[in-house]
């Protein structure tokens, strides 16, 4: 058995990836989701042919996490804190959603009556100054068990210095509400910071009962049909993990379908010769951008999911807006044309589906553009064709007789908002970064994506954009590039002076041994294992840390050259340094990661629909545009715009004034300014 399959289930469709290195062999489906993504994900797989009693792995990426929180669908949570921090959730940062608003709508994902608190109290160091009471987990037991809870989650205050009781508190629960799913804070995220600390460890418990259904239906339906393996996990962080960790922490999978689609635009960028890269994921719903300077995805250890929702782990740092092929246009009541965030997701779906939709949508929009072909099938699915009628009759109710325009233009004036909307998402993750966007390669893919890319390219500066060979796949083949990984953090919290040398050397050496111990356990550690060592530091008195990369080593690190290392990690990242003040150092991290052989990245040559022309609308005009297959332009090397490349998963726009031609990697790689 060498297949293995990657599964990226989004709001709109299920994408299927199935890889064979011992035969080079590539096949995919596309489906659309269903209500219950676990029969979508084992339909899918059937349709790509995978027989399951013969696939060695099987690797999905989901969003069920995302949506549960952002929807707010999730568990009735009982939060336990610390006698008098009840609020923790509450109070948070008092920040605000918008810089000059007054009133907001935030709230929490736990009630505050369901915040319960115990008597104990561990100080900053560590110490224990208050013993935690038998009677009060006799106390919390009682509540727990009559008060209709789905899930507890524990953050006491200082557990990141001494956990002693959290564990006390878990043993205690463990044993006495065994079916009660229960998630400590200094097991998810040991660290300073109370507030980010409680978040995580409640967003990981209001989550965990419908991830546990989820996942647990997702391997009996696959058992039943013959896999004999544990399937595995994408995480926010860019790696796997098993099923069995992903129940216990499900949180570490909010963005793990976007962050697949960043692994798969890095490996794909690296195969055609390019480092620095962009990855620009429009899907039917949303819209992923993510900064990959030198070939690796940016990494963040703090990430809001939504307004007052930070989630304290390693995650891929990737901005999302509501701006997707199935994105609905309205006129708002200013006469303002707006795009999103609404989706008509997959059911009905966008107008031209002929499922029952009866608004706008930016698929819409280019069918009726001519950019899409009416007669164009929904991913491998062969019996639901798009309805062009439907489309402008849709377009021309709720965005042209408001606006007093024709078709055409009110079609083009959706694409521009979009576009406009994705380019200023693109602008948050660089230029707001001090990344100059221009120095970049843009990765277009996604479903929508390969339609908007070049013009996305234009509009932010980009001189090239790489197109995979499967783009409306591309997460789920990144489920299949991606590493089982593994992150520790231990925090310091005190200053360089006072650390040492042999203090580092300990810490690093010992998470390094317990990443590869629960490598190895979860059968994950075959080979030889990658590992990277970072420090979170800071000058005294300052809130907001700065990695420094340690490299592999975790000897040698003398107060000297840890001190060095952050000034030049702290100059890099602000122009200046402040020498006079002693640097403090917060955290220690380690990453161990288990390559992954890498599969075959092109698939195998699909039936290709026969070359043709029809008139394509572009903001310049109408153009009588040749439209080939992927398989007829690969065969007649560089081709100018404007052109029109279709594909089973796809439709690739390439404008006038720019010039695409397929590399030897299988990958298009469009020049946007020919």
């Amino acid at each position: 058995m060498t297949a293995s399959a990657g599964v990226d289930v989004g709001g709109t469709f299920t994408d299927v990836t199935v890889t064979d290195p011992a035969t080079g062999q590539v096949t995919v489906a596309k489906v659309l989701s269903t209500a219950n993504q676990a029969d979508g994900l084992v339909h899918g797989l059937r349709a790509a042919g995978a027989c399951l009693a013969e696939l060695d792995a099987v690797v999905h990426g989901t969003t069920i996490a995302t949506n549960t929180i952002l929807e707010r669908r999730g568990a009735v949570v009982a939060l336990v804190t610390t006698a008098g921090f009840r609020d923790v959730l509450e109070l948070r940062r008092r920040d605000r959603p918008h810089t000059y608003g007054l009133t907001s709508d935030y709230q929490p994902l736990i009630a505050r009556a369901n915040c319960l608190e115990v008597t104990e109290r561990v100080n900053a160091d560590g110490t224990v100054h208050t013993p935690l009471a038998a009677g009060d987990i006799d106390a919390l037991i009682d509540a727990l068990s009559t008060g209709g809870y789905q899930a507890v989650a524990v953050c006491l205050l200082n557990s990141y210095a001494n956990p002693v009781h959290e564990q006390q508190l878990g043993a205690a629960l463990r044993e006495r509400l065994p079916e009660l799913p229960m998630s400590l804070s200094h097991e998810l995220a040991a660290e300073a910071g109370e507030f980010e600390r409680a978040s995580t460890v409640t967003v990981n418990a209001y989550v965990q009962p419908k991830m546990r259904d989820y996942l647990s239906s997702v391997r009996e339906q696959l058992s039943d049909a013959g896999f004999r393996r544990e399937v595995q996990v994408m995480q926010s962080s860019g790696g796997l993990m098993p099923v069995s960790r992903a129940i216990r922490e499900p949180a570490r999978t909010a963005l793990s379908g976007p962050a697949a689609g960043t692994v798969a635009a890095a490996a794909t960028a690296a195969g055609a010769g390019f480092t620095d890269v962009i990855s620009a994921d429009m899907g039917g719903t949303s819209f992923d951008v993510a900064l990959i300077p030198g070939g690796s995805p940016a990494v963040s250890t703090l990430t809001q999911l939504d307004f007052g929702i930070p989630l304290k782990l390693p995650m891929v740092d990737i901005h999302t807006i509501g701006a997707g092929g199935g994105s609905i246009a309205t006129v708002d009541r200013g006469g303002v044309l707006q795009v999103g965030p609404r989706s008509a997701g997959a059911d009905p779906g966008p107008a031209c589906y002929g499922r029952g939709g009866t608004e706008p949508t930016v698929t819409d929009a280019n069918v009726v553009l001519g950019r899409l072909p009416s007669d164009q099938t929904l991913g491998t699915e062969a019996a639901l064709r798009l309805d062009a009628p439907a489309a402008a009759r849709a377009i021309d109710e709720h965005v042209g007789a408001p606006l007093g325009l024709i078709t055409a233009q009110a079609a083009l004036s959706i694409i521009a908002v979009a576009n406009t909307k994705m380019a200023g998402a693109i602008r948050n993750v660089s230029v707001d970064q001090g990344a100059d966007p221009r120095k970049f390669t843009l990765v277009g893919f996604g479903g929508a994506g390969p339609l908007h890319a070049v013009e996305l390219a234009r509009e932010i500066g980009c001189a090239h954009v790489i197109l995979p060979p499967r783009p409306g796949l591309a997460c789920a083949l990144g489920c299949l590039v991606a590493d089982a990984r593994t992150d520790l953090t231990q925090p310091v919290e005190d200053l360089v002076d006072r650390v040492g040398e042999a203090r580092i050397e300990s810490i690093l050496s010992d998470q390094l041994s317990r990443g590869t111990e629960q490598l190895r356990a979860e059968g994950l550690a075959t080979g030889e294992l990658v590992v990277e060592h970072w420090a979170e530091m800071s000058y005294q008195k300052q809130l907001h840390t700065v990695p420094v990369e340690l490299g592999a080593d975790a000897t040698g690190w003398t107060v000297a050259r840890l001190n060095s290392a952050f000034q030049d990690a702290y100059r890099a990242y602000y122009g200046g340094s402040l020498r006079k003040s002693p640097a403090r150092l917060v955290n220690l991290r380690t990453m161990v990661k288990a390559p992954r052989g890498a599969p075959p990245l092109n698939p195998s040559e699909e039936p290709g629909r026969p070359a043709g022309r029809r008139t394509v609308v572009f903001g310049s005009g109408e153009f009588d545009t040749p439209v080939l297959p992927r398989t007829e332009l690969v065969a007649r090397g560089a081709q100018e715009g404007p052109l029109v490349v279709e594909q089973s998963d796809t439709t690739i726009l390439i404008p006038p004034g720019a010039r695409v031609h397929a590399d030897a990697s299988g990958a298009l790689v469009v020049e946007v300014h020919a």
